[in-house]
């Protein structure tokens, strides 16, 4: 499916590209005729001879004159550019990109189903470890795990993009980092999140128990408390 959307992408690059070149191809076309229709008007009559200027009327003329007369061939250009970018029509809404970026994975490949595993895993491992029972050391081993593979994705990025032929069959990797955002911080920053929700559950939990053995520690005391004075009495 990616082929056939680059193909597809590479057509229309190729028709935008002929007709800037036809376009082109006309605006020379009337360039040309104005030119022949100039000297063909100015071969029938004879001009008189002109003195030669000198040195002193060449001085007060401007070397910037007629610099900033239009080109003919700039107004063709950007309404040509304009037909192109109109014609293009590109995903607009947000199931068409990502349904465009469904499209443009090569899901079956080694490299995508080995990303899609290592996020299982890491989810499975963020349950795990996250769990009430287990202690704070492999929870703090796991944060800083996923902190660091987080932070070094723009490295990872500008690796993975010069050496993508050995281990993908395309390159994904783009300078703004689009997929491997997606495939790579973005679950492990889900994992985060859950191990956090899991702290504040646990620390939730905790403070409840702390307050209900507070509770019946009160009313043990004023039992107690109760107790003696009757005694007294």
């Amino acid at each position: 499916m990616s082929e056939s959307y680059f193909a597809k992408l590479a057509n229309e690059i190729l028709d935008a590209s002929e007709k800037l070149t036809n376009r082109f191809e006309e605006g020379l076309n009337i360039l040309l005729g104005e030119l022949d229709s100039s000297k063909t008007s100015g071969s029938g009559d004879t001009a008189p001879p002109q003195p030669e200027a000198t040195d002193n009327e060449f001085e007060g003329w401007d070397d910037t004159e007629g610099m900033d007369d239009p080109s003919p061939l700039a107004g063709i250009a950007e309404s040509v550019m304009g037909d192109i970018m109109a014609s293009q029509k590109g995903p607009e809404t947000f199931t068409e990109q990502l349904d465009a970026f469904r499209h443009a994975i090569t899901w079956s490949e080694p490299f995508i189903l080995s990303v899609l595993a290592f996020q299982i895993v890491m989810f499975m491992l963020t349950l795990y470890v996250g769990r009430r029972d287990a202690t704070l050391a492999p929870r703090v081993t796991m944060l800083v795990l996923i902190g660091v593979v987080v932070r070094s994705a723009e490295y990872i990025n500008v690796w993975a993009a010069r050496e993508w032929r050995s281990f993908a069959t395309q390159n994904y990797f783009d300078q703004q980092g689009i997929f491997i955002s997606i495939f790579l911080c973005a679950p492990l920053l889900l994992d985060s999140f859950i191990m956090l929700v899991m702290f504040l559950r646990e620390a939730a939990d905790l403070l409840i128990q702390v307050k209900r053995s507070e509770m019946k520690k009160k009313s043990k005391d004023a039992k107690a408390a109760e107790r003696r004075s009757k005694k007294d009495q």
